[in-house]
């Protein structure tokens, strides 16, 4: 008698296509020269922007210029990791809707839950690289970081999950209302610049935000960006450093917001994948 659980071959399929989705996804985003310049080269050219002609660090006290400079560049590292969820993402999925892939994907025992968490496995290692990479960048003209505790990079790494899941989630969606490549694309880019922009460079800019800021704390890219720049930045004075107000996302609430907008979006995407991408499929 098998000692192997029902459920065995089942896991591991899904577990096999998964893995399928995510090699293939990453080995197209790697050999993208577009994608690797908008999502990496583009952010890291508009932090050096930011903090070289747009933001006076003359005026500033010493010790707080290596402050900002490691919050702009988690904010820009941010920015390159909603392009990847948001635009990036879709274009992918756009690709293989245009390329006929997914008629042959609903003729074959494809799971749509494997489709999308092998694409999301694929597009958070390739943000997480551009936001490295962002950091890198800031380090190299004078970005102070400095992690707060063992917790610090899980909980930075956390608020990259949530807002990852959430964003491609939107992205799924949006793919199955607007699937022409050229609308799906702007709609997108447009989603990146607003999120960035209305709060407030992702929230580390609050002042900027003419209405109250607080909401800087609750939105999705914005708290995450808090949250990271908390643990992961040596900030004395939120005031002085421009990140108040409101003060530091440093309650337990504000991480469980996080596991709520990681649920929210893989629940929406995976139901979205099933509805638009396969027809209805429930695997």
């Amino acid at each position: 008698m098998s000692t192997h659980s029902p459920s065995g071959p089942a896991i591991g399929r899904l577990y096999d296509q998964t893995t399928a989705f995510a090699t293939r996804s990453l080995r197209t985003l790697r050999r993208n020269a577009v994608v690797v310049f908008w999502a990496v080269a583009f952010p890291a050219l508009f932090y050096l922007l930011s903090v070289y002609l747009f933001i006076d660090t003359s005026a500033m006290p010493d010790d707080v210029v290596p402050v900002v400079k490691a919050t702009n560049a988690i904010s820009y590292g941010t920015f390159a990791a909603l392009f990847v969820f948001l635009n990036t993402f879709s274009q992918s999925l756009v690709a293989d809707v245009e390329g006929g892939r997914y008629a042959q994907f609903r003729a074959l025992p494809v799971s749509p839950s494997a489709d999308f968490l092998g694409r999301f496995g694929a597009s958070f290692v390739f943000a997480a690289a551009a936001v490295t990479a962002v950091l890198a960048v800031g380090a190299a003209t004078g970005a102070a970081y400095e992690l707060r505790s063992l917790a610090s990079i899980p909980v930075a790494l956390l608020g990259l999950f949530a807002l990852g899941l959430f964003a491609a989630s939107l992205a799924v969606a949006l793919v199955g209302v607007v699937p022409e490549a050229k609308y799906a694309n702007l709609v997108t880019i447009s989603l990146v610049m607003l999120a960035f922009f209305l709060t407030g460079y992702n929230g580390v800019q609050p002042g900027m935000v003419v209405a109250g800021a607080e909401f800087v704390n609750v939105v999705p890219n914005a708290l995450a960006t808090r949250l990271a720049v908390f643990h992961l930045v040596p900030v004395g004075d939120w005031t002085q450093a421009g990140l108040a107000s409101p003060g530091a996302p440093t309650d337990l609430g504000h991480l469980v917001l996080l596991g709520a907008y990681a649920a929210a979006g893989l629940a929406l995407a995976v139901l979205s994948t099933r509805h638009f991408l396969y027809g209805g499929e429930v695997q």
